[in-house]
């Protein structure tokens, strides 16, 4: 593996009913470039008010994964998680600090998904910074059968 440059993906995702779906990066079949994830973040547009609280999961997947299917480390199409929970009332307060888990030996070179579930509706900011990684042909062939075998 030969590692390039950094990229950033950052945007908004809507969560209604307490759960979204975005498909950050579509497949341009060049299978010996993909990236590395090397943070993941996500913040929601407003902070709780008037006494709101605010709970979020995010889940970065090489695949779709169903609602319901939270932080499933034995699942390998997910690799990474960031989850918080946020007491709006009395006073806002965190409850369960902003945390990120990200499986370090994951690189993602076809789709990659973000999917929020278990949300408090309402948008969200995320921001994942990554790094271009050059596979040869072996490694992109492994990389392609450890996103789509199951543990």
């Amino acid at each position: 593996m030969k590692f390039g440059k950094r990229r950033t993906l950052r945007g908004q995702i809507t969560v209604v009913g307490g759960l979204a779906r975005k498909n950050l990066i579509a497949s341009d079949g060049l299978i010996n470039f993909g990236l590395k994830v090397n943070s993941f973040q996500v913040w929601p547009e407003n902070g709780p008010t008037g006494g709101s609280d605010n709970t979020w999961t995010g889940i970065l997947s090489l695949d779709t994964i169903p609602a319901g299917t939270n932080m499933n480390a034995g699942d390998n199409r997910q690799f990474a998680w960031t989850f918080c929970s946020v007491r709006g009332a009395p006073t806002p307060s965190v409850t369960q600090a902003n945390r990120e888990i990200i499986d370090p030996d994951h690189i993602v070179n076809r789709d990659l998904f973000l999917t929020m579930d278990n949300t408090t509706d309402q948008v969200y900011n995320y921001l994942i910074e990554c790094q271009v990684v050059e596979l040869t042909d072996d490694e992109a062939i492994v990389t392609i059968i450890k996103e789509t075998s199951q543990s």
